[in-house]
């Protein structure tokens, strides 16, 4: 079944539905009066869950053509912030190796100290994949 509606001020306002004033109205066998009132077929995107990305998100809205109101799909990517707070290791990692550094027992401390590093390696290399902006 076919939609019909108006885009008003970027809001989607269908054709009304069944009341006692206008039993009917919205039925595709009334599209000529609705088309003549201003009403325009709606065209749904199918299949919105296959707009997904690791690096972004996507939002919807509607145009309005000659013939239509159409829904579309706008990417938005994240900003570095997002993508390094999204790649960054866990926290649980660091809070592991300062324990072992500062437990007391020497192999605890040579392990907590490679497991900072490779922290602070696995940090750095986030750093790298998403700089910065100038």
């Amino acid at each position: 079944m076919t939609n019909y509606a108006k885009l008003i001020d970027g809001i989607l306002r269908y054709a009304p539905g069944s009341t006692n004033k206008t039993l009917g109205y919205n039925l595709e066998s009334n599209r000529a009066q609705m088309l003549a009132d201003g009403y325009k077929p709606v065209v749904m995107l199918p299949n919105k869950d296959k707009f997904t990305d690791c690096e972004g998100f996507y939002s919807f809205h509607f145009i309005e053509t000659e013939t239509a109101i159409e829904e579309r799909a706008a990417y938005h990517p994240y900003g570095y912030e997002e993508l390094r707070r999204k790649a960054y290791p866990g926290i649980e990692m660091l809070c592991d190796a300062l324990v072992k550094i500062n437990s007391g027992d020497s192999s605890l401390k040579a392990a907590g100290e490679e497991q900072l590093a490779a922290y602070v390696q696995n940090c750095l290399q986030v750093k790298a994949k998403y700089p910065k902006p100038n």
